[in-house]
């Protein structure tokens, strides 16, 4: 496993944090944006040969969106992460998995039976944190962001000064009804800014759904897997509902989803005949026709994150399965 500092966290200690050093997730720490960029620099240092990274952009507040990559192949999958600000449990996941397979290809292991010498083959991408300010205020509160931004931060919060169930950007989008999948006619939305459900007033309106899409049209991945926290269900196809097994993409597509439930034990939603759209795996679908999948890591929380004592459990289920959507993209580029 890495050195302590991929898990430089922050405890949580009534209502001031203090930083300290830990091995591994635990009740008592959250993971932050700039434990993230710490740890990545860190890592890059350490495994130079088998990881590079890059900034997709900078946000409003100065946080950049890393994007990882994981291996030296032409083929390419991604991972992603924490588009809604209180799931940023995933991107403690997604980091921790980049590094127990960084761990595990130099000490010739495996994971579960499967090989991280798949990355001479096909690289990983991980952009583990697609909203770091919204990660950070809901972390933080106010007292993480200037004072002139505190009136509008508490009006789109409906008055409150408590952050805890923030899912927006610091705009106040939710970044994962901003994709160009049916947008316009997305239902149970916010009319106005907010900390949740508003879907901005164009496709591509935040800045962070804007580059990692420009980013996934630059790598052209042949699966991408978004993570979010929590139904403890696998979210897979749009508009495939009857198609099951039509098609050899959606044949093979409906075999890896099958798959990904049996490593990791969550139930696989079947797509339905209407889908509503707007998040980041129907657009992925219906763009690049590829598979793509939504895994929601945990018990369903309304308004808050994760409780970090879930944390163990998540990472068994979740381990392998960047190595197993490796060894699947490079069978279908081989096809």
């Amino acid at each position: 496993m890495f050195i302590k500092s991929l898990w430089t966290l922050v405890i949580i200690f009534s209502s001031v944090p203090s930083l300290s050093l830990a091995n591994e997730v635990n009740p008592k720490v959250m993971y932050t944006y700039d434990a993230l960029t710490e740890d990545l620099d860190k890592l890059s240092e350490q495994y130079p040969n088998l990881l590079t990274y890059k900034s997709l952009t900078t946000t409003t507040f100065g946080r950049k969106i890393w994007a990882i990559k994981l291996g030296n192949g032409k083929t390419s999958i991604l991972m992603h992460g924490a588009h809604h600000a209180r799931e940023w449990m995933t991107s403690a996941l997604l980091m921790r998995m980049l590094d127990r397979y960084l761990e595990a290809y130099e000490k010739n292991q495996t994971i579960e039976g499967f090989n991280p010498k798949i990355l001479d083959k096909v690289s990983i991408w991980f952009v583990p944190m697609v909203n770091p300010d919204g990660v950070t205020l809901q972390q933080f509160g106010l007292h993480a962001f200037p004072a002139y931004t505190h009136g509008t931060l508490i009006d789109m919060n409906e008055g409150s000064r408590d952050f805890a169930r923030w899912k927006a950007n610091i705009h106040g989008i939710d970044l994962n009804r901003q994709y160009p999948a049916n947008w316009e006619n997305l239902k149970g939305v916010n009319s106005k800014p907010s900390y949740q459900f508003f879907k901005g007033t164009m496709p591509l309106d935040a800045e962070e759904v804007k580059a990692l899409v420009a980013f996934t049209r630059e790598i052209n991945p042949e699966i991408a897997a978004s993570y979010h926290s929590s139904g403890n269900v696998i979210f897979w196809g749009y508009h495939q509902w009857g198609l099951t097994h039509t098609t050899r993409f959606t044949d093979d597509y409906y075999t890896i989803a099958e798959k990904i439930a049996d490593i990791t034990d969550y139930e696989l939603e079947e797509p339905a005949f209407h889908q509503q759209g707007g998040g980041f795996t129907d657009w992925f679908v219906e763009e690049f026709e590829k598979p793509g999948f939504t895994v929601e890591i945990g018990t369903l929380i309304e308004d808050n994150s994760l409780p970090l004592v879930d944390f163990p459990s998540i990472w068994e289920r979740n381990k392998a399965i960047g190595l197993f959507l490796a060894e699947k993209a490079w069978q279908k580029n081989a096809k």
